[in-house]
């Protein structure tokens, strides 16, 4: 399952995480990963979709949970950033320190997603295509202003 991961990013955390426990394996884990299984033969038909555009603005999604590791109570985040229509990176991971509320676990995933939003700006102007508008996020507040 770990090669299927290469083109379904959507099964990444979860074959993840059923993997860290591939010494003991629990009938939890067991469970956890007949059901990625059923995901996937249900999803057989989904995908992400590249096609050519002329709209290059880049838009950013996060989002997080607060304590969803029950092991260790620490939070879960993610993001997206399209350009135009089409994902462009994402990322789902573990933080690495300990939250004490929902708002501080939004506000440490809202940072991830703007720095991974300024270097990618940069790497934009880098390759000729500089976004001089902001970056917003879906409801159309400014995620990231900066180019370097």
């Amino acid at each position: 399952m770990q090669y299927l991961t290469c083109t379904r990013p959507d099964i990444l955390y979860a074959i993840g995480f059923v993997s860290c426990y591939m010494e003991n394996p629990t009938t939890t884990h067991l469970k956890a990963a007949k059901r990625t299984l059923r995901y996937i033969k249900g999803t057989t038909n989904f995908g992400l979709h590249y096609s050519t555009f002329d709209y290059y603005k880049l838009v950013g999604y996060s989002d997080s949970d607060w304590s969803g590791d029950v092991d260790d109570r620490k939070s879960t985040n993610g993001f997206v950033l399209y350009m135009g229509d089409t994902a462009l990176t994402w990322m789902s991971k573990k933080q690495s320190i300990v939250t004490f509320s929902t708002c501080e676990v939004e506000y440490v995933a809202a940072t991830i997603c703007v720095y991974h939003a300024i270097w990618l700006r940069k790497l934009l102007k880098e390759l000729g295509l500089s976004q001089e508008e902001l970056t917003k996020d879906f409801r159309g507040q400014q995620v990231s202003n900066s180019v370097g």
